[in-house]
């Protein structure tokens, strides 16, 4: 009622909803990294008292999951007014098909090199004490775990601050920062791993486009076949030489693939 008791006829014109602020952002993202570092150290000394090998299953793979739901949490309304849109089926459907492609891609390169140093592929052998086969699905769970929290949440918030560039290159950054065991094995294997992560991360971060489940199924599916293409070349060892050096080349090229992929996709529809 207006101060005359006559009622306003027209109330103004409707709040728009604001998109979150930078800083908002910025403390969620935070709030992510704190909590899956956390959730990480916790899982890693639970592992051991888990009876499972972790080349079959790290449970340190759903660090990133806890952490997703603990920034989710806190920052739901932020989130969700940062969350991207859906992509369409037949974009959803285009980009599953293009991370099984670049997958395919990367296991006959990195057979090929294998081949052709003599250094035999391992091969369906068992890893981690557990039956290829049983391996198999051990890895999928696995690699939903982690990109729940990498591709799921990490990259489209950065997306909402900086360029779809920019936001691969930092979480890939972060992910491989994350596999902190890698470093320690002398100069040569973690450049080849640092180098291998960024191209797997361009690789599932071009691909995974639309909401955040839509870009966790895009995401794990290459995670998963990445991981296995790697044991299939390695077994248990994919850290060893010379193996590391084919993952890390082969990785290089096929994100070059995919990148090129992308942009000609992106710019015949954008």
């Amino acid at each position: 009622m207006s101060p005359t008791g006559i009622s306003n006829a027209n109330p103004g014109p409707a709040r728009v909803p604001r998109s979150p602020t930078a800083a908002k952002i910025w403390s969620a993202l935070g709030v992510y990294i704190l909590a899956t570092l956390t959730a990480s150290v916790a899982l890693l000394a639970a592992q051991p008292h888990s009876g499972i090998d972790p080349a079959a299953l790290s449970l340190v793979q759903f660090g990133p999951t806890l952490g997703a739901l603990t920034t989710w949490l806190i920052f739901r309304k932020t989130i969700a007014a940062a969350l991207p849109q859906a992509a369409s089926s037949r974009l959803l459907a285009k980009n599953l098909l293009a991370v099984v492609t670049a997958c395919a891609l990367f296991y006959l390169l990195i057979t090929a090199a294998a081949l052709l140093t003599n250094t035999a592929p391992v091969g369906p052998a068992p890893v981690g004490g557990v039956p290829f086969a049983i391996f198999i699905p051990l890895q999928l769970i696995g690699a939903f775990g982690e990109e729940t929290g990498w591709r799921g949440l990490m990259q489209p918030l950065l997306e909402s601050r900086l360029t779809k560039f920019a936001a691969i290159l930092t979480t890939g950054t972060t992910w491989a920062l994350w596999h902190v065991q890698a470093f320690t094995a002398g100069p040569i294997t973690a450049l080849c791993f640092f180098l291998g992560v960024l191209s797997f991360a361009t690789i599932l971060g071009y691909l995974s486009t639309g909401t955040i489940p839509q870009r966790i199924l895009i995401a794990a599916t290459g995670h998963w076949l990445i991981n296995i293409a790697s044991c299939l070349l390695a077994g248990d060892n994919t850290l060893d030489h010379p193996q590391v050096i084919f993952t890390a080349v082969a990785a290089a090229i096929t994100a070059a693939a995919v990148t090129t992929y992308h942009f000609h996709s992106t710019r015949d529809h954008p």
